[in-house]
């Protein structure tokens, strides 16, 4: 099972925060950095890849595009720009990564279709205190997930809730589990979560907390 770092940017820098209250962010304090320069941060963890929350871009739809492009010149990408519309996705097509399809901002299908025609798609299953964030889907998130399971082979499924709290919840992740698709798993990971993810059959996890603040 992998482990993918995780990185959120809002205002061109690192930061981190509780439950997905992103009005309540601050800038990052890691033990891989002084600073909180995504990039310079990416450049001293020791794993491949890496999974980025432009939340600029997410909730503004103003993405760092300069920051990505430095990024995937470090380290195999995984990026969420809040991705809407073909538009958002055309904004960042030359970045040189797996590009997310979070399902608290894509807009439908046709686009997700489109999409996967020219870019490695990853599709976000976003939940927050239980349900699926979407503008479109059905708010039970394995309903949602039922619906894309034979258009996308890979998945995140992200519990928003518990992220930045390093606690989890993996009551409901089995239903996910499937030998046809990759599952990854965020929010709230800890160290000693590793074997019972592994155990479950999940691809790998994302890391943020416990990671930066040296306990992971």
């Amino acid at each position: 099972m992998e482990v993918i770092p995780v990185i959120d940017i809002m205002n061109g820098i690192a930061v981190s925060g509780k439950s997905g209250r992103r009005e309540e962010y601050t800038p990052f304090e890691t033990v891989f950095a002084k600073s909180s320069d995504p990039v310079e941060i990416a450049r001293n963890l020791p794993y491949e890849r890496l999974y980025t929350a432009d939340l600029d871009g997410i909730m503004k739809g103003a993405p760092n595009i300069g920051i990505l492009e430095e990024l995937c010149k470090i380290k195999r990408l995984m990026v969420d720009v809040g991705i809407k519309n073909i538009d958002d996705y055309e904004r960042i097509s030359h970045v040189d990564a797996e590009v997310i399809l979070g399902s608290e901002t894509l807009k439908d299908l046709e686009t997700l279709e489109t999409i996967k025609k020219e870019a490695k798609v990853v599709f976000s299953i976003d939940i927050k205190d239980g349900k699926l964030m979407s503008p479109f889907l059905p708010s039970d998130p394995f309903e949602a997930f039922s619906l894309l399971k034979d258009k996308v082979k890979k998945f995140i499924v992200l519990n928003i809730s518990s992220v930045g709290t390093l606690s989890s919840d993996f009551s409901t992740l089995r239903k996910f589990i499937s030998p046809d698709v990759e599952i990854y798993y965020g929010g709230g990971i800890k160290k000693e979560d590793l074997e019972k993810l592994k155990k479950m059959g999940v691809s790998g996890c994302l890391v943020g907390t416990a990671l930066h603040k040296g306990i992971f």
